[in-house]
């Protein structure tokens, strides 16, 4: 039975990735910051954490980096500090997981494949999030750098770039009736996205279907990248 490591999976795109993975026969181990009974507790941005889950709960044949953050700010008003936690958790931790778990299987001598989750702000940017744009950004670029390198070791590296999806990071945009009309009206296909459309894109990227595939970030975004 393959064995993958999800982050962030104590909700939202994480915990659907971790659901749907696990009933389709995978061993799933979860991980996200808070922890708690059955979810191992993990701060992305600690080398040693990753290092200590992927020694001692590991190998894993995959590890989906799910864990991230949203804070919205206008770009004048956002402090230092804000700017350090989004980038540390969404970027930082992203090449963390992929440095910690290339490590694992070059030093194994087996194959492996790194899903992170990045954003249709990876390519298109929005205002009043300029930490968390630029860190989806960088998620896109990251994962071309990895494949290449890692590529001659028969490490995968991909991501995941989802458009609206209902989760806890879109509550407040999807809270009143209109909010929730204003996002589906920018999505071509008309409706917001459920984290199963996300589970099923990881699923195939991690998966012996993908194999000649390395260094992309998918969209999952009903269409909103194409205006």
């Amino acid at each position: 039975m393959a064995r993958a490591l999800v982050t962030g999976a104590a909700s939202g795109i994480g915990a659907g990735i971790s659901d749907h993975l696990s009933s389709a026969g995978w061993d799933i181990v979860r991980s996200d910051r808070s922890g708690g009974s059955t979810i191992l507790a993990h701060d992305v941005t600690d080398e040693a954490a990753w290092a200590r889950i992927i020694l001692e709960h590991g190998p894993f044949e995959a590890v989906i980096n799910s864990a991230g953050v949203r804070v919205r700010r206008s770009f004048i008003d956002v402090t230092l500090a804000e700017w350090n936690e989004v980038v540390g958790i969404n970027l930082t931790g992203t090449f963390l997981g992929i440095r910690e778990f290339a490590r694992a299987c070059i030093t194994g001598a087996r194959p492996g494949t790194f899903l992170a989750i990045g954003s249709v702000n990876s390519f298109s940017a929005v205002a009043g999030q300029p930490h968390y744009v630029a860190s989806k950004a960088g998620i896109a670029m990251l994962v071309k750098a990895a494949a290449l390198e890692f590529a001659p070791y028969s490490i995968r590296i991909n991501a995941l770039a989802p458009g609206p999806i209902d989760t806890p990071l879109l509550a407040e945009r999807l809270a009143t009736p209109e909010g929730r009309a204003w996002l589906e009206s920018k999505v071509p296909l008309g409706r917001i996205g459920d984290v199963h459309d996300c589970a099923a894109a990881a699923e195939f990227l991690v998966s012996e279907s993908a194999s000649y595939i390395t260094g992309i970030t998918l969209p999952v975004d009903g269409g909103w990248l194409t205006q």
